[in-house]
């Protein structure tokens, strides 16, 4: 029943996002439908873009979990793993020095031409009308790119020095818990492997970023927000939260080549469950114990609030005609047919006063972004203090490098090629 933008589903899923290590705290995987971008935002994106390097092509085929930085990248030669088929001259050379550390020419040329593929952008005409609707060129583009591994050499140098050490159990207790977003261990494992992880291999990538999330705490710290602070995110983001419902569902689920038969029968056994419900023969929690076949059913069919995820359009339509305690009928979607139960419900007329006015679950999700934007904003004070202390020095463009393309190709503002989402997330 959730849905991540096209895709929908079933409510409490076989298989949710996998959790980052490096995954910003306020990202409360909403799965909520974004206003549309302008090109303003695409610029404003495109640097994040850029520094992520190779780690959101990974990201784009669906390694939501732990992903190899581009320090180590750069170190070790990953990149040519996910490097474009297309072939493509190196020059070699040194495109900066970070404290004595080389960043070479064709870690940057890999990374860009890596990023230019994986966006579609292979042919040069296309690169060019890109870039110039970015209001970039190869240069800048370039800059952007040696900005994001000065970064990235700063942080290994300075975690190199902190010593930094993470224990086995921790990266087991990590393991398990991204494991427990798929239906088994031996599943994830398996999906691993198809992306040329071994079980071992990805769990030296756990501890490296379990290494780097301690790290970036012991630079910067953050305290828990103040109760202030609570309120006045919650108003500052009511249009967003404001009449969020939680549910919980019973699920009798349904083959998608399910015949007519199949499917009578089914909701008959919703009809028939749902009827000892309003009878008062069994509570709604004990009955999604024993009736419900999502993966829900062990915690009584609680499916969360509908305002931080995304559930099927039958399901919202149902759940949003609720009022706390109610039960809605028998509700058919893909999957098969529900029971809903709206279990609580957020609204506040006017502004929020109170932290107690705010849910829990809400009230949680309000403090780990708060806690987030105030932990990028000193860690990104104090990167730039490493970065006004360190002997930092940058050559000049090759001419020769592959991505450098003639922006006279590129086209006019008015037949700029779409971009794709896998270049904008």
């Amino acid at each position: 029943m959730a849905s991540n933008k096209e895709s929908k589903r079933p409510p409490a899923g076989s298989q949710r996002h996998t959790r980052s290590a490096h995954t910003a705290a306020s990202a409360h995987a909403s799965g909520r439908a974004d206003r549309p971008k302008t090109k303003a935002d695409f610029k404003r994106e495109n640097k994040q873009q850029i520094h992520k390097g190779i780690k959101y092509v990974l990201v784009a085929i669906g390694v939501l979990a732990m992903v190899l930085s581009v320090t180590s990248v750069a170190c070790s030669g990953v990149l040519n793993q996910v490097a474009s088929d297309e072939e493509y001259k190196l020059t070699g050379g040194v495109a900066a020095t970070v404290n004595g550390t080389k960043i070479t020419e064709d870690t940057v040329t890999e990374q860009i031409m890596s990023t230019r593929s994986s966006m579609g952008y292979d042919d040069d005409a296309d690169w060019a009308a890109y870039l110039s609707s970015m209001g970039m060129t190869p240069e800048s583009y370039r800059e952007n790119v040696i900005d994001g591994l000065i970064d990235d050499v700063l942080v290994s140098q300075a975690e190199r020095d902190a010593n930094i050490q993470v224990s086995d159990e921790d990266v087991e207790a990590e393991w398990q818990d991204i494991v427990s977003n798929y239906d088994s261990e031996d599943a994830f494992v398996q999906m691993l492997e198809q992306l040329g992880y071994t079980e071992s291999t990805y769990k030296e990538t756990i501890r490296q970023n379990l290494e780097s999330e301690a790290f970036r705490d012991s630079v910067a710290p953050v305290e828990e927000p103040t109760d202030d602070e609570v309120i006045a995110y919650a108003n500052e983001n009511l249009s967003t939260y404001n009449d969020a419902r939680r549910s919980s569902h019973i699920l009798i689920k349904v083959a998608e080549d399910a015949d007519d038969a199949t499917r009578e029968e089914a909701k008959a056994k919703a009809q028939e469950i749902l009827d000892k419900i309003n009878a008062g023969e069994i509570s709604f929690e004990d009955a999604a114990k024993e009736y419900s076949e999502d993966s829900s059913a062990s915690d009584g069919g609680d499916v969360g609030w509908d305002k931080l995820t995304t559930f099927v359009d039958a399901y919202q339509q149902a759940l949003s005609a609720l009022d706390t305690g109610q039960v809605s009928g028998v509700v058919e979607t893909d999957y098969g047919y529900h029971i809903i139960m709206c279990t609580d419900h957020f609204y506040v007329d006017g502004e929020v006063t109170s932290v107690d006015q705010i849910p829990e679950d809400l009230r949680n999700t309000f403090i780990q972004s708060i806690e987030s934007t105030n932990q990028s904003t000193a860690y990104q004070a104090w990167l730039d203090q490493q970065r006004s202390e360190a002997d930092i020095q940058i050559n000049d463009m090759p001419a020769d490098v592959p991505y450098n393309v003639d922006m006279d190709a590129a086209t006019t503002e008015g037949d700029e090629p779409a971009t794709d989402d896998a270049a904008t997330e």
